[in-house]
């Protein structure tokens, strides 16, 4: 069956569709990641998004449910050059395909997927159509203006009782499943929607966690939680991952910027101090540096390629946040001293 990747610029990619049989909008961007295809799908931040995965062989083992990041897959489409699709799943999953059809998610594989992100790079991300007509659609979606965090955070409290002594609230922009699971070594988690009426609360917490998540920081959706991040960090410990590092950057006054292609993939270059780590990345916005003057934070940590800020922390307050995932599902294991700082932080 032919399927159409149609994008703004009036390019047309042809090739085998597979999963769900059905059109999809989307930001088109790439991850180089080799593995972990499963953790990454599933993974919220990827919400509004059509994911090339620039490594041509993907779906080569097992899909195996127990490792997804969220409940369902989060990509709005999948580019592939050559996936195993009716590879068997093991003893808990299905084929990629079937996996594909039954989240709805439409698939296109035989493309470039090389030429594709040559042309990435160098014009930056750009918005794109999956249909299996050949025929441009009257406008290009652009996701990106969405209210994504409301598409993938939690409806409803739910606290995650660990058995430790410490609390945190864990604001639930489009987190990840292993960064419950690591925080949960460190505190119990009251999680909460990221539009829960925070002022009205009665538990008690020690400090705030802001965990990844899709789509534009600066978003108005956003705003009433910018603002209360804004009054707690001055209260307690205030800490976050990926968009809550973005969060906590304006809530102070910084501001966040469009990436021109984003960095994705588990092989990213950070200097801290003295040190490099390769970490895994999942964002399309940044935090800008030379807005942070004035702010009280300062640029811990940056990516080695292209001066990206990596790490946040304030002169005075216990607050401080990383742009990358040391939870590294999928991913390495350099950053997880993250978690020995949030110990630290509130003193468990």
């Amino acid at each position: 069956m032919k399927k159409y990747l149609l994008l703004e610029d009036g390019t047309v990619y042809e090739g085998y569709g597979y999963g769900y049989d059905g059109d999809t909008d989307g930001e088109l961007v790439f991850t180089t990641s080799m593995s972990g295809y499963l953790e990454t799908i599933t993974d919220p931040s990827y919400a509004g998004q059509i994911l090339i995965f620039a490594f041509p062989e993907i779906a080569n083992y097992s899909v195996s449910l127990e490792h997804m990041e969220s409940d369902k897959v989060q990509v709005s489409g999948i580019i592939t050059k050559d996936a195993h699709i009716l590879l068997q799943g093991g003893d808990h999953g299905i084929e990629f395909n079937e996996f594909l059809k039954v989240n709805k998610i439409p698939a296109i594989d035989g493309i470039d997927t090389r030429e594709l992100v040559e042309k990435i790079r160098k014009h930056g991300t750009v918005r794109a159509h999956i249909s299996n007509k050949n025929e441009f659609p009257d406008n290009f979606q652009d996701t990106m203006q969405l209210d994504l965090v409301s598409k993938v955070s939690r409806k409803k409290y739910q606290y995650y009782n660990s058995g430790r002594k410490k609390e945190f609230l864990f604001i639930d922009v489009g987190t990840k499943n292993s960064l419950i699971k690591r925080l949960s070594e460190i505190a119990s988690l009251h999680i909460v929607p990221y539009n829960y009426d925070f002022y009205s609360i009665k538990f008690h917490y020690d400090a705030i966690f802001l965990p990844n998540g899709p789509g534009n920081p600066d978003h108005e959706s956003l705003a009433p939680l910018r603002a209360f991040i804004r009054e707690k960090t001055s209260e307690m410990p205030v800490m976050g991952v990926c968009l809550g590092n973005q969060l906590i950057a304006l809530s102070l006054g910084g501001k966040t910027e469009k990436m021109k292609y984003g960095h994705r993939g588990i092989n990213h270059a950070v200097s801290i101090g003295n040190k490099v780590y390769i970490t895994s990345h999942n964002h399309g916005y940044a935090v800008n540096k030379e807005s942070l003057s004035g702010t009280g934070l300062m640029v811990t940590g940056q990516d080695i390629n292209d001066g990206t800020v990596e790490m946040i922390r304030h002169r005075e307050l216990p607050v401080f946040s990383v742009q990358f995932h040391p939870e590294a599902y999928p991913g390495p294991y350099d950053s997880s001293w993250f978690f020995d700082e949030v110990r630290k932080s509130v003193g468990e």
